[in-house]
Parts: structure tokens; C-alpha cells; sequence
């Protein structure tokens, strides 16, 4: 089955999270055109909360790749669940090479790669600083990068806390893809240069109380 095309477990999945996604939270997708509709593409999006890989697969047709705690895949129905949504294992306390390797294989696959450029979520809501694996990723490859921004889901998690307290719904925007040419050897003045418009980008999509 071609990498752009979901497999019947990942369609079936993304129609009930897109339906859930707008019952709850009155989900609003921008700028989805802007994801190409086939090849290796990294989507580079701000974290905010757990929703957000589902939020931005939800947001595209085609399906979108993420890495996931290995620990998660040895739960007897996650266990089979995962693999069949393009889920990456990936063992907690490995250094971030183990990451960009699992995204390169995903990537070389033809897939759509999601990632949280941050490292971790953001506590405050406000955008941290970009590591640079995202553009060590996408000049190794070769893919272009969509910027993403993922708004509103750090007030919709925990539900039952918050849900009926939402000032706006989860709205997800993809932006202009970033064309990157693959790059045999890397610098790094050119990966912090990728890496701050990366950054920039993702920070031009959000609210102000976001950036």
C-alpha cells in the first residue's frame, strides 16, 4: 500500500478522532491544501498537549507518522493499535539519534512525519525554542517541511477538568511548505539557519499569546 494512502484500521481511526474532535472541541483545520498530497513531508508543529499528534493527523487525508514511548506498545491492545497508525517506538531516555534515525526510515518510506521541534510540551503555552533535529531530518532527506501550529488544545486536556471551560475550539493551520535541498554533508551554521525559519514560520501561524 503506497505511503500516502492510510491503511482501513488509520482511515477508520481518523474519522472517529475528527468526529470526536469537532462533537467536543468544534475542530477547525487552515491551510490543509498546503500538506502535499504524496512523498516525504515533515510536518513541524508547537506542543501544547497529548491531543496535538491526533489533532494534526485529523487534519490531513494522508496519514501522518509520530514517534510514540515505547513502553505504550507493550499494552496488550495498544500493542496492536499503534503499528497500524504509523506509530514509531521509541525507548524513553534514548538520545535523539535513535529519534532522527526512526523519522529517516519513515521519511525514506514516503511518509508524512509529524514533530515537535520543542522537545517537550510547552508549559506556559508559549512557543519554546526549536531544537535542530527537525533540520538535521529534513536536510539528510531532502523533505520539505510544513510549519504547523496547534491552537487550543492546552485548554481542552484533561477533558473532564476543562472541556466546558474552552475559550475558542482546537484549530490546527499548516502553512507554506519550507523546500529544503538534501544535503550530503551538513553545517552548523545550516542547520541553525533552517532551524530559526523553521521556528519562524511555525511562530507567524499562532496568536499572539502563543509566540
Amino acid at each position: 500500500m503506497e505511503a500516502s494512502k492510510p491503511n482501513p484500521v488509520y482511515r477508520a481511526t481518523w474519522y472517529l478522532a475528527r468526529f470526536l474532535l469537532h462533537l467536543l472541541f468544534g475542530f477547525r483545520v487552515e491551510g490543509a491544501e498546503n500538506v502535499p498530497e504524496e512523498g516525504p513531508v515533515i510536518l513541524a508543529s508547537n506542543h501544547l498537549s497529548i491531543l496535538d499528534p491526533i489533532a494534526i493527523g485529523a487534519g490531513v487525508r494522508r496519514p501522518v507518522s509520530f514517534l510514540a514511548r515505547a513502553d505504550v506498545f507493550r499494552l496488550p491492545f495498544l500493542s496492536w493499535l499503534l503499528p497500524r497508525l504509523y506509530a514509531i517506538p521509541v525507548e524513553r531516555g534514548q538520545s535523539d539519534l535513535s529519534a532522527i534515525k526512526s523519522a529517516l526510515r519513515a521519511l525514506g518510506r514516503g511518509m508524512a512525519f509529524g514533530i515537535f521541534p520543542e522537545g517537550t510540551r510547552s508549559r506556559t503555552g508559549k512557543l519554546q525554542p526549536f531544537k535542530t533535529g527537525v533540520a538535521a531530518i529534513a536536510l539528510r532527506t531532502g523533505s520539505p517541511v510544513v510549519p504547523v501550529a496547534v491552537i487550543g488544545t492546552d485548554r481542552a486536556w484533561p477533558v473532564g477538568r476543562k472541556l466546558f471551560r474552552l475559550r475558542r475550539p482546537i484549530r490546527v493551520v499548516y502553512g507554506k511548505p519550507i523546500p529544503v535541498p538534501r544535503a550530503e554533508r551538513i553545517s552548523h551554521r545550516e542547520l541553525e539557519n533552517l532551524t530559526r525559519e523553521i521556528e519562524a514560520r511555525v511562530r507567524e501561524l499562532l496568536p499572539p499569546e502563543y509566540r
